[in-house]
């Protein structure tokens, strides 16, 4: 199933989306999340630490794409990374933060 995964920070503007669809489903975007933050606390990284500098890049993210500054496809999938990091640990609601939109698939 097809659609997008549509990210939302202090506001209700949308400021990231990412494809959905039979390979990259929410899932897989959480295993990949997961991947970024084993890999830091394997490299002497504090939790709380990790919780900070995602906290400080969600924001500047942020800044960047209000303030229609350039952002790379790199940046967006990093904030992602971050975002679903803050939920799993409970800083925010996932409903408030990210929402699945799917396609329907047409008939011919």
């Amino acid at each position: 199933m097809s659609g997008d995964l549509c990210l939302y920070w202090n506001t209700n503007t949308m400021i990231s989306k990412h494809k959905l669809n039979n390979k990259t489903n929410l899932e897989w975007y959480k295993k990949q999340s997961n991947k970024m933050i084993i890999q830091a606390l394997k490299q002497g990284k504090s939790f709380d630490k990790i919780r900070e500098s995602c906290i400080i890049y969600c924001n500047v993210f942020n800044w960047r794409r209000k303030d229609n500054k350039k952002v790379s496809a790199e940046d967006h999938f990093y904030f992602l990374n971050c975002l679903l990091f803050l939920i799993k640990i409970g800083l925010y609601d996932e409903e408030d933060k990210l929402h699945c939109f799917y396609r329907k698939k047409h008939k011919h």
